[in-house]
């Protein structure tokens, strides 16, 4: 949940009564995509007076690893692209956000991140990007992808919120949230590359909604030769409606070039975000959320390929609270699920084992396809007690290893410093303990950040993995060749078994 109502939006007046769960809005009612922000900072506030966000911390060891560990050797830490694209009025150039990664389950060597690139403050960017390697990590092309926005001869006025996944073809796909700031309009768009990320075919609408309601959008395909929907791509996001916020789901057995009808996966009447597809070697397909009415992630199963789902499932409760002049996504989890042992993985940045205000990177796990998740357990494994959060968390998980990452900010007596790490740990038990931590990169300076209602380098980052390998990915922010406000690159580093 992002809790910062950008500048320059209409003012909504929301009347929040006492009984969980429930919120009036009073006229005058935002549309578009500020009644999506305006939503948002009412639902944390809240939680808040619930006394949801934060919560009490409640102090406990951490869990120190067992095991002997791979995955230490780091390698080709570097930047992977930079944002060239003309500013549009009013934003922020040369500033690339919220990356995400993944890998190509029969080629290791093929990786594709993708990125938003020309930062909006008002929401979304000037159009996204990608970079692609086929060699491991070792040295990467990158571009835009093409006729989404207006700035490479699309449609839409901005596209925010980028996901990739490769299906078992090796085709890879990147979704979008794209909309329009000169109306209402928005959508879920899709582009497809065939090469390994080198060249895009024209974006292709999942849904739109004339109302321009979509947000948070994740994209999964069904890679398992096992499965009955073989191949089948998946993408879930939430929708703001007048009778709550839904997960909703579209699917496309084409390829990407067409898609199902849209399916409401929660209640109508729900208030939900961060929708996260993941597909079990089985073929069955688990989403997991934030459900703002419990203050808990939780996480609804399918059997069908996404025609019905059961009822939602507690994943864990939500403590999550983001630095205060800093938008960090804490309120929207990671998931992963290993295709070797089927086992599931929720990451998320949280404070209840914390006794000074900061968060750690938890993991849960599922042995049963997300029908129950064990206790939450700390990845990082610092004292309680250092100041240090840990915020943005990425999990990916793989031959019995899980890989989580997270960003790293010194909480001091007068604030918070200026200065981000990007670090990576390991479990090799299956996420019940961790060790191994390894700092990738050089440390970003938030003096030079892209800004979303406070400091931003991204509601999420992403995390790869294969039996060999890891790929992250994450934005960095640092002095600029030449002077000019911002700079922020992406980077990405391959740790080594």
């Amino acid at each position: 949940m992002r809790k910062h109502l950008l500048a320059g939006l209409a003012t909504l007046t929301v009347l929040l009564v006492s009984l969980p769960g429930q919120m009036v809005a009073a006229a005058p009612r935002a549309t578009g995509r500020a009644a999506v922000l305006a939503f948002r900072d009412a639902e944390h506030a809240r939680m808040v007076r619930r006394g949801l966000h934060p919560a009490p911390a409640i102090p406990a060891p951490g869990n120190r690893a067992r095991t002997p560990l791979a995955f230490g050797t780091k390698r080709f830490v570097q930047q992977v692209s930079e944002d060239t694209l003309p500013p549009a009025s009013g934003t922020e150039p040369d500033t690339q956000v919220e990356p995400d990664i993944d890998m190509d389950p029969n080629n290791a060597l093929h990786v594709v991140a993708v990125m938003q690139q020309g930062r909006d403050p008002n929401g979304g960017s000037v159009d996204p990007g990608w970079a692609s390697s086929r060699d491991s990590g070792k040295t990467w092309t990158s571009g835009n992808l093409p006729h989404l926005t207006t700035a490479v001869g699309g449609v839409w006025d901005r596209a925010s919120d980028p996901a990739v996944a490769f299906g078992p073809d090796g085709a890879a796909y990147a979704v979008t949230l794209a909309f329009n700031t000169h109306n209402n309009l928005s959508g879920v768009a899709v582009n497809r590359s065939d090469d390994g990320g080198l060249t895009w075919n024209d974006p292709v609408m999942a849904a739109t909604d004339p109302n321009g309601g979509d947000d948070k959008e994740w994209i999964a395909v069904d890679d398992f030769p096992s499965s009955p929907n073989f191949g089948r791509v998946y993408v879930s996001w939430d929708r703001a409606e007048s009778f709550g916020q839904p997960i909703l789901l579209a699917s496309s057995d084409t390829r990407g070039s067409s898609w199902s009808a849209v399916k409401t996966v929660s209640g109508t009447s729900s208030f939900t975000i961060g929708a996260r597809p993941v597909v079990q070697p089985n073929g069955d397909l688990t989403i997991v959320y934030e459900n703002f009415a419990s203050g808990k992630i939780v996480s609804q199963i399918s059997h069908d390929g996404g025609a019905t789902f059961g009822a939602a499932v507690s994943v864990a409760a939500d403590r999550a609270s983001d630095p205060p002049d800093m938008r960090a996504g804490s309120d929207l989890p990671s998931a992963a699920v290993d295709p070797t042992t089927g086992s599931m993985y929720v990451a998320w940045g949280d404070t209840r084992f914390r006794s000074d205000g900061t968060m750690d990177a938890l993991v849960s796990r599922s042995t049963d396809g997300g029908a129950t998740w064990g206790a939450p357990v700390r990845a990082n494994q610092d004292a309680t007690t250092d100041g240090l959060d840990h915020v943005t968390p990425a999990v990916a998980a793989n031959g019995g290893f899980v890989h989580v990452t997270y960003r790293t900010r010194a909480k001091t007596s007068s604030g918070y410093s200026n200065a981000v790490d990007m670090r990576y740990i390991v479990s090799g038990d299956g996420g019940q303990t961790f060790g191994g931590e390894l700092v990738l990169g050089p440390l970003t300076n938030l003096r030079w950040a892209a800004t979303a209602g406070g400091l931003f380098l991204g509601d999420y980052m992403g995390v790869a993995a294969s039996a060999g390998s890891v790929h992250a990915v994450w934005c960095r922010a640092s002095r600029p060749p030449t002077p000019e406000t911002y700079h922020q690159t992406t980077w990405s580093g391959t740790i080594q078994k």
